[in-house]
């Protein structure tokens, strides 16, 4: 199997590849577009010609984009129009802030399951050095999602300090 570092998890299939990418496209960069997938699609899958193409990709600094629409064009599992929906999300995320990438990154964590970890990223945004290049009820709706994910983990005091940051900010339930 090839091991997906950030999530530990293993895949054994071209489809299980895509399954991971537009599931996680938030998630994709060098710990994913690397070497070491080119050999495992090349060695262990022999799509060789997938291989190829993605090792050039990397070596002209191509973007992430790139990288999965040629992965997901060529598993020949997507339709065109669900192709372009792809392209429009990574689209997006490529247009985002860094914070806003941030926060995209940890509401899907949380929505994944990975709570620890989502918590970690809303705190990095909330106690960080604040961005002026957000909306101020920006910061708000994180501390609403970090109170969520204190929730989660049924530490409900905190999550009450959470909601009560955000209401002060947003001034709405």
């Amino acid at each position: 199997p090839y091991e997906i570092v950030r999530i530990h998890r293993r895949i054994y299939t071209i489809e299980e590849l895509c399954y991971y990418m537009c599931n996680h496209l938030y998630l994709i960069d060098y710990t994913i577009m690397n070497e070491q997938l080119c050999d495992w699609l090349k060695e262990e899958l022999e799509l060789e010609e997938l291989a190829e193409n993605l090792r050039q990709i990397l070596q002209q600094h191509g973007s992430a984009e790139q990288f999965v629409v040629t992965v997901l064009a060529h598993s020949s599992i997507y339709t065109t129009a669900e192709l372009t929906q792809i392209q429009n999300v990574l689209e997006k995320l490529k247009n985002q802030k860094p914070i806003e990438k941030q926060k995209y990154k940890a509401d899907n964590l949380l929505e994944s399951g990975a709570v620890r970890q989502a918590i970690l990223i809303y705190q990095s945004i909330v106690y960080g050095e604040e961005d002026d290049s957000v909306d101020r009820k920006f910061y708000g709706k994180v501390y609403g999602c970090l109170g969520a994910a204190y929730g989660r983990l049924f530490l409900y005091e905190e999550a009450a300090k959470m909601y009560e940051a955000a209401f002060q900010i947003c001034e709405e339930e």
